[in-house]
Formats: C-alpha cells, sequence, structure tokens
C-alpha cells in the first residue's frame, strides 16, 4: 500500500530523477485550442469506429486499461508530425497538443464502449421485448420497473431487434430521448464526481507515493518523440513493434486465406478430464503480445501476486473437490472472497490517507489557493462537488425505485471501489474484471425480504454499469493527469477538454449505438449486441422477486476470512521488506480470466532480466516491449478498421 520498498519501484519511475519525492517539473505549457478542436472532431469518427467494431463484430477494443484506438490516433499523429516537420513545420502538434488529443480520445473511449454504453442501450428493450405470457413479467417485473429509464413500445423496438430499419422515424426518437437524456445525466454525473475524487487523491498518488502509473509509459514514449534518448527511436521498440505487427498481419491474412500459417495468440481452453482437475472450470491460455507488454512494466512483486492468485483460486476450487465441498453451490465463494478484498483494500486506503486528507480538508477550508493552484480543480470545489455527486447518484437512485438504505450501501460501495480501481491502476495497470461488489451480487450477502420490489428493479436497472468496471472514468482521468504532470501541462486546463470529451462521447456513443442496431439488428448480425447484460439482470431480478434469497453464514464468514487475508497481507508488507504477496494481487488476481498467463510470462522474463542483467538490463529491455504493444495494437486497429469500412470480419487481438 505505500512505497515499494525495492529497487523495483525506481524501476517504475525512470523519469524522475528528484530525491525529494516529486517528479522534475517541466516548464508550464498551454492547452491550445487547436488540439481541443481536433479532439472534438476525432471524437465521433472514434467513438463510431469502437461502437460499429465492437458492437457489430465483436472486435474489441476498450476491455484493457489502454484503450487501442487513443493509442492508433497518437501514433498516427506522431507519424503525421515527422512527416509535417519536413514539409509545414507550423502545422506540427506540440508533446502538449498529443497529450490533450490523446486525453479526450481515452475519454471517449471511457464511455462509448463494450462494457458502458453498449450495456446501456442493450438493457433498455429487453424487458418489454422478452417479456412473455410464459415468464408473466408484465405482472411481476413490469410495476417495479421505474419506467422513465426504459423504453416499452414493442412495435418500435421490432426494428431495433430485428434490424432492416431506420432510426430515423419521429416516433423511434420521441421513444429514446427521454430516457437517454436522464442517463445522459447520470453519466455526466458520474464524470465530474470522479473529477472530483481525482483531484482530492491526485496528489498523494502521484507526488507523495509516486505510484508508478504502467498504463501512462507508451502514449508518454509517443509524445516524446524527438526527446534526447526518446525511446520510440530506439532500436529495441521496432524490433518490438514488427515483432507484434508482422504476428498480426500473418494471423490477419490466414483468417482470409487458411492456407497461410497461423500462431495462437488468443484464448485457448486447458480442458481437464479427470477429477479433481475437473473442477477448475473455465481456465484458458492466452499469449497476447500487447498484454505481455503492458505486464513488464508492472513492478516484479505485484505482477506476482497477480497471476499467483489467480492461480490461488483455481487450487481452492480443486482443493475443495477433493475433501467433497464441491456440491455446495457457489464454492468456493469467488465473489465474496472479492467482496472482502476489495472493501478491506479500499478501507485501507482511506485510513492511510487519513493525515492526507486532513491535510485538504484544511486547505479547502482555510481558501489558500497557491496550495491547490496545481490541482485540476480547487479543493473546495472538488470536496463540495464529490458531495455534490454523491448527493446526486443517490437522489438519482432513490427516483428510480431503491429504498435509501440500500442506495446509501450502494453509492458507498461504488465510490469506494472507484478509488480501489484507481489505485490499482496506478500501481498494476492489468485488467480488472471488477464485479464482486455490484448490487445483484452484494445484496445477496442479506435477506431479500429487507428490500422492497422496486429495490430489487432498481438494482438490477444498475447492472448496466457496474459490469466488470473495465472502462471506468476515474482512473483514466488519473492516468491523463500524470501524462500531462509529465509534459508540465496545466492540470486545471484539462477539467474543459474532459467534461466536454464525456459529453460529445455520451451523445454519439447513444446515436452509434441506435443506428447499427436498427440497421443490423440487435439479435440478427450484431455479435456484439450485449445480451448478457440483459439475461444477467432481469434472471437475477426474475429470481429475486420470484424465489428470494437468504443471508447464508457460510458466505458472510468467507467475505470476513477475506477481509481478514487482506489486512494480514497488508500487515507483512509493511512489517517485511520483500514479502512477496500484495493485497492488490488478491483483489485483481481472481478475474485475470485472460491474461493470468501473459502476467506470468512477463514477471518470469523479467525477474531473470533483473537477476542476471540488474537495471540496466531491464532498462535496455523496456522499449522491446513497449514496441510489442504498439505493433499490436496498430496492427489489431487497423484490421478492426478494416472490418468496419468494408463490413467484413477480421482478426481481433483480444478474446
Amino acid at each position: 500500500m505505500g512505497p515499494l520498498q525495492s529497487e523495483e519501484y525506481a524501476i517504475a519511475h525512470p523519469l524522475t530523477d528528484s530525491t525529494d519525492g516529486h517528479a522534475p517539473q517541466k516548464p508550464s505549457v498551454g492547452v491550445s485550442l487547436r488540439a481541443i478542436l481536433l479532439g472534438v472532431l476525432l471524437i465521433p469518427l472514434n467513438v463510431y469506429w469502437v461502437i460499429v467494431a465492437e458492437l457489430r463484430w465483436y472486435a474489441i477494443l476498450t476491455l484493457n486499461p489502454l484503450f487501442v484506438t487513443p493509442v492508433f490516433y497518437l501514433f498516427a499523429l506522431v507519424l503525421l508530425n515527422a512527416l509535417l516537420r519536413r514539409v509545414a513545420p507550423r502545422w506540427v502538434l506540440n508533446p502538449a497538443e498529443l497529450v490533450v488529443v490523446y486525453l479526450m480520445l481515452v475519454m471517449s473511449c471511457t464511455i462509448a464502449t463494450h462494457d458502458f454504453i453498449i450495456n446501456l442501450i442493450s438493457l433498455m428493450g429487453w424487458a418489454r421485448w422478452f417479456a412473455a405470457p410464459s415468464n408473466r413479467w408484465e405482472d411481476t417485473l413490469f410495476p417495479h420497473l421505474p419506467r422513465w429509464l426504459l423504453v416499452w413500445d414493442k412495435e418500435l423496438l421490432e426494428g431495433f431487434f430485428q434490424g432492416n430499419s431506420t432510426l430515423y422515424r419521429l416516433e423511434v426518437l420521441k421513444m429514446w430521448a427521454a430516457p437517454l437524456a436522464f442517463w445522459s445525466l447520470f453519466i455526466l454525473i458520474a464524470g465530474w464526481t470522479m473529477l472530483c475524487l481525482n483531484t482530492i487523491f491526485r496528489r498523494a498518488w502521484m507526488d507523495q507515493t509516486r505510484l508508478s502509473f504502467p498504463i501512462v509509459r507508451l502514449p508518454l514514449a509517443l509524445t516524446e518523440p524527438f526527446a534526447p534518448g526518446a525511446m520510440i527511436r530506439t532500436r529495441a521498440l521496432w524490433l518490438g513493434f514488427l515483432a507484434a505487427a508482422g504476428l498480426d498481419l500473418l494471423n490477419g491474412l490466414h483468417e482470409w486465406f487458411p492456407s497461410l500459417p497461423y500462431f495462437q495468440t488468443r484464448a485457448v481452453p486447458i480442458q481437464f478430464t479427470q477429477p479433481p482437475w475437473t473442477a477448475v472450470g473455465w481456465f484458458v491460455r492466452t499469449f497476447y503480445p500487447f498484454a505481455i507488454g503492458l505486464a513488464y512494466l508492472v513492478p516484479l512483486d505485484v505482477s506476482f501476486s497477480c497471476w499467483f492468485f489467480y492461480l490461488f483460486i483455481k487450487a481452492q476450487m480443486v482443493i475443495g473437490y477433493q475433501l467433497g465441498y464441491s456440491n455446495i453451490p457457489d464454492f468456493p465463494y469467488v465473489s465474496e472472497q472479492g467482496i472482502g478484498a476489495w472493501v478491506t483494500f479500499g478501507i485501507l486506503l482511506l485510513y492511510a490517507s487519513r493525515g492526507y486528507l486532513k491535510e485538504v480538508f484544511a486547505i479547502a477550508w482555510r481558501g489558500d489557493r497557491s496550495l491547490d493552484a496545481d490541482e485540476p480543480l480547487p479543493y473546495r470545489v472538488a470536496l463540495v462537488g464529490a458531495a455534490a455527486g454523491l448527493v446526486a447518484f443517490t437522489g438519482f437512485w432513490w427516483l428510480a425505485g431503491m429504498s435509501l438504505l440500500w442506495v446509501l450501501l450502494m453509492v458507498g460501495t461504488y465510490f469506494l471501489l472507484a478509488l480501489c480501481i484507481t489505485r490499482v491502476r496506478a500501481e498494476a495497470g492489468g485488467q480488472h474484471t471488477v464485479w464482486d461488489l455490484e448490487p445483484i451480487r452484494l445484496f445477496r450477502l442479506f435477506d431479500s425480504t429487507l428490500m422492497t420490489a422496486p429495490t430489487m428493479a432498481a438494482a438490477a436497472l444498475s447492472h448496466w454499469f457496474w459490469r466488470l468496471n473495465r472502462s471506468h472514468i476515474m482512473p483514466s482521468q488519473m492516468e491523463g493527469f500524470k501524462l500531462a504532470q509529465e509534459h508540465g501541462i496545466p492540470l486545471r486546463r484539462l477539467v474543459l477538454p474532459i467534461l466536454l470529451s464525456i459529453a460529445l462521447a455520451t451523445v454519439v456513443g447513444q446515436w452509434a449505438c441506435l443506428h447499427v442496431l436498427y440497421r443490423e439488428g440487435a439479435l440478427a448480425k450484431c455479435r456484439g449486441f450485449a445480451v448478457w447484460t440483459g439475461v444477467e439482470s432481469f434472471n437475477w431480478l426474475e429470481g429475486a422477486m420470484n424465489s428470494g434469497f437468504k443471508a447464508e453464514v457460510n458466505r458472510w464468514g468467507v467475505v470476513g476470512a477475506a477481509s481478514l487475508f487482506t489486512l494480514f497481507l497488508y500487515a507483512m508488507r509493511t512489517r517485511f521488506v520483500g514479502f512477496p504477496f500484495h493485497p492488490l494481487g488478491y483483489c485483481i488476481g481472481p478475474g485475470l480470466v485472460w491474461l493470468w498467463l501473459p502476467f506470468f510470462i512477463a514477471w518470469l522474463v523479467k525477474f531473470f532480466v533483473l537477476r542476471y542483467g540488474g537495471l540496466r538490463m531491464y532498462r535496455r529491455t523496456l522499449p522491446f516491449f513497449l514496441g510489442l504493444v504498439l505493433g499490436d495494437y496498430t496492427m489489431g486497429a487497423l484490421w478492426s478498421l478494416i472490418g468496419v469500412v468494408w463490413g467484413v470480419p477480421t482478426l481481433q487481438i483480444f478474446h
């Protein structure tokens, strides 16, 4: 939880050379109008690209913390800059402008994405379309659902689900307009509140604790192409680029010409036929170049903990089978372990920050602008804004039908998890598939008789934005601030581009989803239509309404045990230098379904590099692994763009 007490911490910060705990300050540079305008122009293109790729073809571009398309745009702008330096130097974008454009595109990808706006649009017509006499939803569910957040005209939904229709009919537009306006307000409140929370915690994690921010390393290298010793100009980076891009090119051509060789990097199930190994369930091996490259940036003890705790959960399944526990529903209670781990991790974060938070409150109370002048917002504005956001969230879900006590539990848990995910990304950077704390899982710990039917209905409707949390707004904002700080950009100048990007992506993302769905059909041609969101939400709600659930001692016992185990890991790390297990790994490790093996490979390579080559060898090899990410993303983006433009299936670099 504190600064890493090892040489690995120094490795994670090759850009900082001061000894006072702060990053070296570069000369302050402004945010130009042309950078903002370029971002505004690119966002609709980016959003449409992502929505068509992910919704129509299920070509995933935004499920990992470093989004594919913003990196591709940034790389393209860097190449364009190289040309402009020769033919039109005054049009060259400076590093600060590149950062602003990149950050705006990242913000658009937190909204217009597989795990956010696609989930929302997929959910809004689900209840009306799938209601039937056999399930009696009209009698059991409809009276408790907030009508103002969903769409209800089944005739007008036919084009949405079957396709070969158009969005551009007045009655269709009117049906969607009001509920989308309410959800848009909800999204803007979320973006603003996360901005306030980031302002409050930024200095603690960026300047005092100096976390590694692995996700920032590649964008930072791309935005400094002409700096002395620029990483993008090294031979090692281009070797990594060519290795990954060449592999994707060959595999992509194999999709069209099967006679060409194919090298499997995507998920292949590891199947066991003999017990007790059959108890491990879904278990895959992957060799994603981008994932190996990103994991190489992670501090060694953190990456070890991530893959170890994934296998730790699988081991529990096997041992439980041997001991005769396999017949117990949900054993080994992975969600309950996640609840205990994440909540405890979040409480420890707040506890460790208590002194810092007192200082923030004191500065806000005194109103001394000189002490928070470098922050995105004045501390007083951030504190009041965060409180207002919490109240607005509470009011939204209370109006949606949820009882106040359960709203407070849900909202408090959501913002605690937001802090946890941001901290995890700042240290580990790896994918975080977190849905253990969302209401349809968290509420399972309690007795359903304590909840009203509208409370459970609202909990089901919240599933769309809780689900997995892979494109969360808060960590992306924090990483943007880190990137801007490295370039000396005043953070306060980024508030407008961030909020503008969120608003624009919300509107364009909603339009793009509906445009594609009415044209192609959610159940006809759209491979990425979020069937899972509707099934998970309404199956849970139907079961909760008809059968209910009760609090179980076993589940609470596992939550408590996981909490104590997290405390144990935290205590051991604070008392014993070199203790290999990080509580962060216990939180995110069980969710590394697709990335546990890339984390292991990167950890193993890095372990031997450090053991036998030291810091010098690590720094010499680092560009190669960044090149793996850049090459994989560049070719993956090009293949998906071919699919979007020509309407054909192409290579996918993930899943």
